[in-house]
């Protein structure tokens, strides 16, 4: 007869936060731009994700659905390359310039790692990292000769967010860290804004 003790425990669902069904949705829509669903399946998906209450029933949403796992490498010579939009932030990135730029723009990007490592080397040229609020970034392991690293994405790091860590080395060039810029107010916006005479 087995004792008791020995038979396994069956350990509780793990419940889904808010934060984790954004990140299964933001993979539905790119998915769906990169025509690997259509939107009647975006559709049902989508009530799926947010109807999840386990992670078990969130992962099937998307287990059929690629992720990123080779590392993105931008390069150029004295050219611009970038990376906008909506895309999957593998675990490892490389940005490498001599005399061109190269921009990482992460605000619409969907990133499932708690770290990310970018490894990068500009000559004369410059590399952009834009963030959204709320990740860390850590560029104290770039080398400089003449050239500057700045990094202006200084708020606390928020829960869930990745810390975004930067190596490698800059010549004459730059590596600098942003958040997006606030949208322009259009002139019409600012004349229905602006106070009238009485």
């Amino acid at each position: 007869m087995t004792d008791a003790q020995d038979k396994p425990v069956a350990l509780p669902a793990v419940r889904v936060a808010d934060t984790d069904r954004e990140v299964a949705v933001r993979r539905l829509h790119i998915a769906v731009t990169e025509g690997r669903l259509d939107v009647l399946e975006l559709d049902r998906r989508l009530i799926r994700a947010y109807s999840a209450q386990t992670s078990a029933e969130l992962v099937a949403v998307t287990a059929d659905l690629p992720t990123a796992t080779e590392p993105v490498e931008l390069r150029t010579g004295s050219g611009s390359r970038d990376k906008r939009g909506q895309w999957i932030v593998p675990a490892e990135l490389i940005a490498e310039c001599r005399s061109g730029s190269i921009t990482f723009d992460f605000t619409q990007a969907l990133c499932a790692h708690s770290e990310i490592a970018l490894h990068a080397t500009a000559g004369s040229g410059s590399i952009k990292l834009i963030v959204p609020r709320g990740w860390r970034v850590d560029v104290d392991r770039v080398r400089t000769k003449s050239g500057s690293v700045s990094n202006r994405a200084t708020e606390p790091l928020l829960p869930g967010a990745p810390v975004l860590r930067v190596d490698g080395k800059v010549g004459s060039g730059s590596l600098s860290v942003r958040y997006p810029r606030p949208p322009r107010r259009s002139f019409l916006a600012w004349l229905l804004r602006r106070p009238r005479p009485a």
